[in-house]
């Protein structure tokens, strides 16, 4: 858990690409806002004085988190959050089969 002090406010950065388009967001509401429509790269960072909470995605290639913090208990339980979503936020693959359907008209032979 990153704690902060009354009236603090962490330093953060949205970034978002999709196709020849690139954004930098105000606020995290808009960047969320855009964050779950499909695109093709995302990164936001916070900084909390010593902590530094970092996301970075790749469509189709990865996800990368990174946590900075002076010590490792910090960073434990910053991670414990994504380590008990994970297995509810995975995808189910999608089939890359198609399916075929053939009409084959026994006169035509």
């Amino acid at each position: 858990m990153i704690t902060t002090q009354k009236n603090e406010e962490p330093t953060s950065f949205y970034y978002l690409t999709r196709g020849d388009e690139s954004w930098r967001f105000d606020n995290e509401k808009e960047y969320f806002t855009e964050y779950r429509k499909e695109h093709d790269n995302s990164f936001l960072k916070r900084t909390y004085k010593q902590v530094i909470f970092k996301i970075r995605y790749a469509r189709n290639n990865y996800t990368d988190i990174t946590v900075h913090a002076p010590t490792s208990q910090e960073i434990d339980s910053i991670f414990e959050v994504f380590e008990k979503l994970y297995p509810s936020s995975k995808q189910v693959p999608t089939s890359t089969t198609p399916s075929i359907f053939a009409n084959i008209d026994p006169s035509t032979f």
